[in-house]
């Protein structure tokens, strides 16, 4: 009799939302295709290299994007002026490239090249000022780095000519810069088929998210936001809208029928979010299975998850199949192992599955996170832990990796007798409705349904056979929840002024297609234009006493505070730190940080705390905390020692000549612990946080105040 095996399910989530201004026609934020180059086609190449079966979910709203890039329907702003000729390049689109065209990890992409570093360097933090200084041939390396640091390790592999680019690292051709973009371009053609080949096959399982990645409880009804936040402030107005979710449903499956193939598919819904009312829609439209977080199945289970074994079940609600997905293990591929060494991280994945195994055996363990994101802060695009873990979970006696479709259709799936409604992030609705601008947005959307639609969505569900046409699809892209996302303060970009115009320019749209005027309201941003940054500069230099406590109320007042929270908003296991306090005089760079008890835990008895700087230098500043020992490294080399102190607060303070610091650099930063050589935590989550050098000339400006 064969040994009964644990069911393993990855699902890779795919998403970008809808790019293109509806008024102008022009893509306006290149991600879609970024992504397409470096991760799309490169995640099905090393599923396909090891055979290993998997579920790859699409967005619809990304797949229609992909198709105008292969029939070269889509006017790309970023794109042209990477391929516009360095010396036609005016100065406005000069300080455009210098703004945007480092839009890379440091880590893995700019630190490692040192003509992209150099020309970064250069460009300082005033690119207005510092594009009339770039050469014709330095803006042409500009914009080939940019490109090259997008392409992933399947297509350095398989293009000579992006090794040599990469060899060679400086003064590239117009000619070199076509024949990369041509290159580019085709990676991006391919991506559609090669997902209906694969699926085709049975090497993959594509599931697919309602059409333009809506919060689907919060359409049904936004009042639903309310049941996991009862004292959330929601906007002053109605919106109930489960006909609009349902053609979300509708449109996003034929979509995917027009552009991959006819079948029935399961549904990642975006973000996870659920809710009773939502999944009675999907189990209407016939969806094969869908999948939420854990935290929902939590919350939906009479006493909670009390047994961590009822976790790996196939669930069932309104009769349609639910997996939740388990969030420690998918959050520490999303945000944890890209700092490990491969096999370290694929042990650690591989020994929890394992203890899984011995409680559950022939149960299902899904595994479900952003399949694009992570990957560039991994080493090579995330080749070399992919393929090792592919080729474990294959090889292992007791695991069986398998698409969701398959786990599914393997199980009896348990009924639940309610369900509770929540998304992935904290199992409730926070992170779209509930902020004075995200409550704006939901207004003014409800405002341009009730004036523009009168019963048009009702009459499409009525005719599932004809084409949505353009009136509808502007209502379902506004409908988004990319939008929303980037309202409030929870995350940042730079960017958040281009989301925030194309949810308005959607609106617009919508107003337009239905022959009347927009309303004034739609010209106003709802994000302040000069949002105070939540990091700000010291005030002055001052001289702490470092002794690991808070002396009187002034010893620090004048410290600058550095905001360590963006990012990694979705990974709740990993607890935070909040500020990085910093300052300086005339001998030594002082920092301090407040949760010690949490750098205690997360560094253990042997572990190190570090702070990687890097502007003229890459540096790094490790603390010891078992002999609360400071020291700055080099690379490989250390170049001396600070003082550290450490008892209600962690004080350290680290001369200025080993920095080898000039009035108005500006360093970029990252903090991290690590525990047995493996990263335990890292802030900020995504990215690097700024600290500003002035030197003496703070003091010479607040003489000047």
């Amino acid at each position: 009799m064969s040994r009964a095996r644990l069911k393993i399910a990855i699902l890779w989530h795919m998403h970008q939302p809808d790019y293109r201004d509806p008024t102008s026609g022009r893509t306006l934020l290149p991600w879609t295709w970024l992504h397409a180059v470096k991760d799309y086609g490169e995640m099905l190449e090393t599923a396909a290299e090891c055979q290993a079966p998997l579920t790859i979910n699409l967005v619809p709203t990304l797949l229609e994007q992909l198709d105008r890039y292969r029939r070269g329907e889509d006017a790309d702003s970023w794109l042209e002026l990477a391929s516009k000729r360095a010396e036609d390049l005016s100065s406005d689109e000069k300080i455009f490239l210098l703004e945007q065209f480092f839009s890379v990890n440091d880590q893995r992409h700019l630190l490692p090249y040192p003509r992209y570093q150099r020309l970064r360097h250069k460009r300082g933090r005033n690119p207005a000022t510092s594009a009339a200084t770039f050469s014709a041939q330095e803006m042409r390396d500009l914009q080939v780095w940019f490109l090259l640091s997008w392409t992933g390790y399947h297509l350095r592999k398989r293009e000579p000519l992006l090794t040599e680019l990469l060899r060679r690292g400086e003064n590239f051709s117009e000619e070199e810069k076509e024949q990369l973009l041509a290159i580019c371009n085709t990676e991006v053609a391919r991506i559609i088929a090669r997902h209906a080949e694969l699926e085709a096959s049975g090497q993959i399982e594509i599931s697919l998210t309602p059409y333009a990645h809506p919060i689907l409880p919060l359409l049904c009804d936004l009042r639903s936001a309310a049941e996991p936040s009862p004292d959330l402030p929601l906007p002053q107005v109605t919106f109930s809208h489960p006909g609009d979710a349902r053609l979300q449903i509708r449109e996003g499956l034929r979509t995917g029928e027009r552009l991959l193939g006819r079948r029935r598919r399961g549904i990642w819904p975006a973000e996870g979010a659920v809710s009773e009312a939502a999944v009675k829609l999907l189990a209407d439209e016939q969806v094969l299975w869908a999948a939420s977080d854990e935290g929902i199945l939590a919350r939906s289970l009479v006493g909670g998850l009390k047994q961590r074994r009822d976790l790996y079940r196939v669930y069932s609600y309104a009769g349609l199949p639910l997996v939740f997905r388990d969030r420690e293990i998918s959050d520490r591929i999303g945000f944890l192992y890209a700092d490990w060494n491969a096999e370290d991280a694929v042990n650690d994945l591989i020994q929890r599955l394992e203890k899984i195994a011995a409680l559950t055996p022939n149960w299902l363990v899904p595994i479900i996170l952003d399949g694009e994101n992570c990957w560039e802060r991994y080493a090579d695009n995330g080749y070399p832990f992919l393929q090792l873990l592919y080729r474990h979970l294959l090889s292992h006696p007791a695991f069986e990796l398998c698409t969701i479709g398959q786990a599914v259709a393997a199980s009896t799936p348990q009924p639940l007798e309610k369900l509770a409604a929540g998304s992935w992030i904290r199992s409730d609705f926070t992170t779209w409705v509930g902020h004075p601008e995200e409550n704006r947005a939901w207004q003014l959307l409800a405002a341009a349904r009730n004036d523009c639609l009168a019963d048009q969505v009702e009459r499409a569900l009525t005719a599932p056979d004809k084409p949505v046409d353009e009136q509808l699809r502007e209502l379902l892209r506004a409908e988004g929840s990319d939008w929303f996302w980037w309202f409030g303060d929870e995350h940042q970009t730079a960017q958040a002024d281009i989301f925030d115009r194309l949810f308005r320019r959607h609106l617009e749209g919508l107003y337009h297609l239905s022959v009347l005027p927009a309303p004034a309201s739609l010209q106003q941003p709802l994000k302040p234009q000069q949002r105070q940054s939540l990091s700000r500069e010291p005030t002055e230099r001052f001289t702490p006493r470092v002794d690991g406590r808070l002396g009187d109320y002034f010893e620090w007042l004048a410290a600058g505070e550095i905001d360590l929270t963006t990012g990694g908003a979705m990974y709740t296991a990993q607890q935070g730190l909040q500020k990085l306090y910093y300052g300086y005089d005339e001998r030594a760079l002082h920092l301090r940080l407040d949760e010690v008890e949490l750098l205690e835990k997360l560094c253990g008895s042997d572990g190190l705390f570090e702070i990687h700087l890097h502007g003229n230098l890459n540096l790094c500043l490790r603390w010891q905390p078992q002999n609360n020992q400071l020291e700055l490294w080099q690379q490989k080399k250390k170049l001396g020692r600070g003082i550290a102190a450490c008892d209600r607060i962690l004080e350290l303070s680290v001369p200025l000549k080993l920095l080898k610091l000039e009035a108005d650099d500006e360093l970029r930063l990252f903090c991290c612990c690590l525990k047995n050589g493996r990263t335990t935590g890292r802030w900020p989550g995504e990215g690097d946080a700024p600290l500003i050098y002035r030197g003496a000339l703070l003091d010479e400006e607040n003489w000047t105040i």
